[in-house]
């Protein structure tokens, strides 16, 4: 009993062991992690899990982890030169992090694993400096400074691609400033201030005169209203003043009627000048309406002018950046088709070749087996002539001493030879009759008295050839003790007509 029960206790410590070694060799993997297997996996040097889980066999295979975290690069490029051999510093920031592509996280297995940050980073600065230099040779000063965009998409396509081999991703690229040694660029921007400044006070007078022009033009109308207005207000007053000196001598008699006529027309008058200069202003207002509506207008036309021509230039801007990132998107798929193409056939190639060796391998195989089956063949034909020639030796060695025995007469060796066959010659007469089907057997009358079945045996055996014949047939003469012919038989041999009596022997 306590032996039964230590077996028991080591059982459950041994199972309870498997579970616990079962369970620390289940590694899951988190998000921002690569976990690598790597020994015997049966894929390649390594496997690569992402965000997922997989069993680390003891002993066979062994882990380690790939962290996914962006790292920055700082670039400090200088003295690059130019397509037209000027010397340029581009200081750089370049955010990177190992890819979790497919085939570029396999890369990175290969290449990267057991390293740290720095050594990693090392690495990715080295790749990012002699890309730089290499684009910064095909472009030109200018053409840098004026289109940032295209230069930041060239560094992104040549850094990328070369950043893959070793497993990483760049994620971004920042370019902090552009200078060259030999103030190049700080003159075109010199220049440039000094344009924006010049076309910018060009503009500022020509707004001003504009503006001068119209308050001139504002106050001559307005002076010339008022000297109308004030002209035809002497001529009035001096018309009444007329009218009445004239009314009131007419009328001096008439007082009355006179003041009254004088009244009347001074309310005329008054209501006509009245009339007059409402008319004036009303016209002025009207031509100083007109003149603001026009101005209006101008100011109106000039801003449509203006936003047109601002949409025409992002129109513009906006088509040059789709067609670059259209460039960009159709490099990015020819390199990634590259890239597959590159995989797909050597995987391909690699297939093709053990296939062949394969294939060569099961023809030697088939061909040391076709050789080694006809080697056995020919080695049992050997054995089996050998075995005949052994028998057929051993049976002229017989007939040899026999004839030696028989004291060389043929007749006497030979009569021994047909006693040794009699059993295989009776053998066979019987079996001629043997499968005979006797209860189907029609016997016809001879018509000599013999019918019936009394010697139907003895008939059939004298239908088989009889020995005697057999022998002569052969050549030989059998002795007499095996019997002999009776004078019918020899006779009828003999060219008489045969009895159709059954010989008797």
């Amino acid at each position: 009993m306590p032996t039964e029960l230590l077996l028991t206790i080591i059982l459950a410590a041994v199972v309870c062991l498997l579970f616990l070694t079962f369970i620390s060799r289940y590694k899951r993997c988190p998000s921002n992690k690569i976990l690598v297997i790597y020994g015997k996996t049966g894929s390649g040097a390594a496997k690569c899990v992402h965000g997922g889980a997989a069993f680390v066999l003891p002993l066979l295979q062994d882990y380690e982890y790939l962290d996914l975290e962006p790292f920055v690069v700082p670039i400090d490029l200088d003295n690059a030169l130019s397509q037209e051999n000027i010397r340029v510093s581009v200081p750089t920031t370049v955010t990177a992090a190992i890819s979790n592509q497919p085939g570029i996280m396999q890369n990175a297995a290969i290449r990267l694993l057991g390293l740290s940050r720095d050594q990693i980073q090392s690495q990715a600065q080295d790749i990012i400096l002699g890309q730089m230099r290499a684009v910064i040779a095909t472009m030109q000063i200018e053409e840098i400074n004026q289109d940032r965009q295209a230069f930041m998409t060239k560094v992104n396509d040549a850094v990328s691609t070369e950043m893959e081999k070793i497993g990483l991703a760049v994620i971004n690229v920042n370019i902090k400033d552009l200078d060259d040694e030999s103030g190049y660029i700080k003159a075109i921007g010199q220049k440039a201030a000094a344009e924006a400044i010049n076309q910018a006070s060009i503009d500022v007078a020509e707004q001003e005169r504009h503006g001068q022009v119209g308050v001139a033009e504002r106050a001559r109308d307005r002076r010339r209203e008022v000297a109308a207005a004030e002209s035809e207000a002497d001529v009035g007053e001096a018309e009444a003043t007329r009218n009445r000196r004239r009314q009131v001598a007419a009328l001096e008699s008439e007082a009355e009627i006179g003041e009254a006529e004088a009244g009347r027309d001074k309310r005329q008058n008054v209501a006509a000048l009245e009339a007059e200069a409402v008319q004036s202003e009303t016209e002025a207002e009207a031509k100083t309406a007109g003149y603001r509506a026009g101005q209006r207008v101008a100011e109106e036309e000039a801003r449509r002018k203006a936003e047109e021509a601002t949409k025409a230039t992002d129109g513009a801007i906006r088509v040059a950046q789709e067609t670059a990132e259209k460039a960009a998107e159709e490099a990015r798929a020819l390199r990634e088709e590259a890239r597959l193409r590159a995989e797909i056939v050597v995987q391909a190639e690699a297939e093709k070749q053990r296939q062949v060796v394969q294939a060569e391998a099961e023809k030697e195989q088939r061909r040391l087996i076709a050789e080694g089956e006809a080697a056995a063949i020919l080695a049992q034909k050997q054995a089996e002539a050998q075995g005949t020639q052994a028998i057929l030796n051993a049976k002229a060695e017989g007939y040899r001493q026999l004839v030696e025995a028989c004291g060389s007469n043929d007749q006497a060796a030979a009569a021994f030879l047909i006693i040794e066959r009699l059993t295989d010659v009776a053998n066979i007469q019987a079996e001629a009759i043997s499968n005979l089907p006797i209860d189907k057997v029609m016997v016809w009358d001879s018509g000599n008295g013999e019918s019936g079945m009394s010697n139907l045996g003895q008939r059939l055996m004298g239908a088989i050839p009889p020995m005697h014949d057999l022998a002569r047939l052969a050549g030989l003469e059998l002795p007499e003790f095996l019997g002999k012919m009776n004078g019918e038989q020899a006779a009828g041999e003999n060219g008489k007509p045969d009895n159709p009596k059954d010989a008797e022997a």
